[in-house]
């Protein structure tokens, strides 16, 4: 299927400098707490290429235990905080679906919620496991859909309840599907890769606000940037509305908010 309009909607959207930002400054509070459990399926010393690297949060903490890296991301907005995170990193603008990289070149490959985010991910694991040594692992993380994630149940669920009908997201691949066993375990078989490990990870949000989970998916996140701000005015206020009643009743922490972001940890060996 050609996801031609999704990946145009993924370039603008990293491309835009205020996303990025509250992407970095909000959204990733839950991404960094993926990062550890990512660095311990790795060898100490690995070469890795960290891809899909977005800011970089990731490779600076394997850079910082002594790891090899180098990030790849097709996003210069994301790549901007990249190298002010990590300096000492080299980063490249790329794409993940055509690395420019040659065969066997590294020991291990992280991606940190980034493949949903790329058009041909069949293909992109196929690049995956080119440019791994042979035995190398393939370390990803992706987020639970709404069947495990309270979070996602209640943006989907209030979308669909009161979002315009006319407002349609493009064709794309399944955003969750890395996040059930069974079918991550067929795409990486597909692609000469063994699924050795899957778990969740329990990221979360700390929220002063319960307005603020609508705000970090309208404002840190293109899918759903597209689908909240392309909704009429009076069908936005009642998604608001709603989500954030939502979130002040469901992820209520003493006087702050607790707001779960489950994340699924999956763990490949290049066969």
């Amino acid at each position: 299927m050609d996801f031609k309009d999704f990946a145009e909607l993924e370039v603008d959207g990293w491309s835009d400098a205020n996303l990025a930002d509250t992407y970095v400054s909000r959204f990733s509070k839950a991404t960094d707490m993926a990062v550890e459990p990512m660095l311990a399926c790795l060898e100490p010393g690995s070469d890795i290429l960290d891809l899909c690297c977005g800011q970089g949060n990731l490779s600076a903490a394997a850079h910082a235990r002594g790891f090899r890296v180098t990030g790849l991301d097709f996003s210069r907005e994301m790549l901007a905080h990249a190298h002010d995170r990590a300096p000492d990193v080299v980063f490249l603008v790329g794409d993940a679906q055509e690395m420019p990289f040659d065969e066997d070149v590294f020991d291990a490959v992280t991606c940190g919620f980034g493949l949903m985010h790329v058009p041909d991910q069949p293909k992109a694991l196929s690049e995956v496991a080119r440019v791994l040594r042979p035995g190398g692992r393939f370390v990803m993380t992706s987020w639970h859909g709404p069947d495990v994630s309270k979070t996602f149940a209640l943006l989907y669920g209030n979308v669909r309840a009161h979002g315009a009908e006319s407002v349609k997201m493009p064709e794309s691949p399944d955003f969750h599907q890395f996040a059930r066993e069974e079918t991550a375990r067929d795409l990486f078989d597909a692609a000469g890769l063994t699924l050795d490990r899957f778990e969740t990870i329990d990221c979360h949000w700390d929220l002063d606000d319960p307005a603020g989970v609508i705000e970090i998916f309208q404002n840190g996140a293109p899918r759903a940037s597209y689908l909240l701000t392309n909704q009429p005015r009076k069908n936005l206020q009642a998604i608001r509305k709603a989500i954030t009643d939502g979130a002040r009743e469901a992820f209520a922490h003493g006087d702050t908010w607790q707001v779960p972001m489950p994340a699924a940890l999956a763990v490949a060996t290049k066969r």
